[in-house]
């Protein structure tokens, strides 16, 4: 049976966030992915440019997007619309998260796709983790168990048997993917904050040119039921409002949640020799509309704890559970104030008068100290 020190199961952000920072300290780390990578990955694929400092390195150009998105256009929901100068980082999660997978191979970390986490029992000698691919089942030990399974957890669900989830869907985000002429333009992000389009957050458009040739748009929203309802509906606006023609959808992609939002304990980040990172700490944030940097960070945070505890012989979840400390707060403020509670859309404008301004002055101020902090300070925006 292969010993390690550290186990990661996910190979989206956060598992090879983790595996790259824990290989770095040394610890034989084994990460895996249950599908063949690159694999298809439902997401919007943007992110701030602080996301480079948490993750420790320059994505390559050629896993980015072709097509810079460096302005957001705002449409707020009684009808005003404000634009502002805002660089983000635009790319396809296929090609990035087998980027990063191999970036935390390059650093010394074991890296298996194909590879689907079964089970695991506790001894008194470490943690046995059994596993299955198509060479059949195996076994291996480690010490540490880091959970990156994103928002339907398959170590925590078997860890806690919480009542945290339920069968069906809690919510949803869909996105299409278009071809069309019109008046959209490619450098930005298009934000409709109405909760007849989106209840969760807000509404987007956006264009991704791929180093391929292939020039997409991107539409989409979030919504607790009937999402492609709400999506259709919103498609129809952003056509007639943009006068968009020869409308061709190429592909379509979504993905739901089984977490329960009403469940305030739905953050959890581990115990005794298990931690928990990104989606499947609970660390999902609707209101930020992001969640691939703070699963980044926390990736990171339990690779620091890991290598904390292995120094000072203290227990690695006491150690997580400190450095993720403020993560954690702005999470769950977040998750408190979410726009899903709202019944109107005059209850959400209402709500944006009062916090635009000041959200608009923390990110611009957060924005500046991030570029003095290190990778594993960074403040999560907005």
């Amino acid at each position: 049976m292969k010993e390690y020190d550290v186990f990661i199961a996910g190979g989206a952000i956060a598992g090879p966030v983790a595996a790259k920072f824990c290989a770095k300290q040394g610890l034989k780390t084994l990460l895996i992915e249950k599908d063949r990578l690159p694999r298809e990955k439902p997401c919007s694929g943007i992110q701030f440019p602080y996301f480079e400092k948490i993750i420790g390195a320059k994505i390559p150009r050629e896993r980015l997007c072709n097509n810079t998105l460096s302005r957001v256009e705002m449409h707020l929901p009684d009808g005003r619309m404000f634009s502002a100068n805002f660089p983000m980082i635009n790319f396809m999660r296929d090609t990035f998260d087998e980027w990063l997978c191999l970036l935390a191979r390059d650093h010394g970390a074991e890296l298996r796709d194909g590879c689907e986490f079964k089970d695991f029992e506790e001894t008194e000698n470490g943690i046995i983790v059994h596993l299955k691919s198509n060479t059949g089942a195996e076994s291996i030990k480690a010490r540490y168990v880091i959970d990156a399974t994103g928002m339907r957890p398959a170590i925590r669900r078997k860890l806690r048997q919480e009542s945290g989830f339920q069968k069906g869907s809690t919510g949803a985000a869909l996105n299409y993917y278009f071809t069309a002429n019109g008046n959209l333009e490619a450098d930005k992000l298009y934000q409709f904050w109405n909760i007849e389009f989106n209840n969760m957050m807000f509404a987007w458009v956006y264009n991704k040119t791929l180093n391929d040739g292939k020039d997409y748009w991107v539409v989409g929203t979030g919504y607790d039921k009937d999402i492609y309802a709400r999506l259709d509906g919103f498609f129809e606006h952003v056509k007639e409002l943009y006068q968009l023609k020869n409308v061709q959808i190429v592909k379509k992609e979504g993905y739901s949640s089984s977490m329960t939002f009403s469940d305030l304990d739905r953050i959890w980040l581990g115990e005794r020799n298990f931690l928990m990172v990104g989606d499947a700490a609970g660390l999902i944030d609707l209101t930020r509309g992001v969640g691939m940097d703070s699963a980044a960070l926390s990736g990171r945070l339990a690779a620091k704890a890991i290598g904390l505890a292995e120094k000072k012989g203290r227990l690695v979840a006491d150690i997580y559970a400190r450095e993720m400390k403020k993560l954690v707060k702005q999470t769950r403020q977040n998750q408190k104030s979410g726009i899903i509670s709202f019944k109107s859309n005059q209850e959400l404008q209402d709500y944006l008068d009062n916090g635009m301004l000041k959200m608009g002055t923390n990110m611009l101020l957060q924005r500046q100290l991030n570029r003095f902090r290190p990778g594993d300070r960074q403040v999560m925006m907005p």
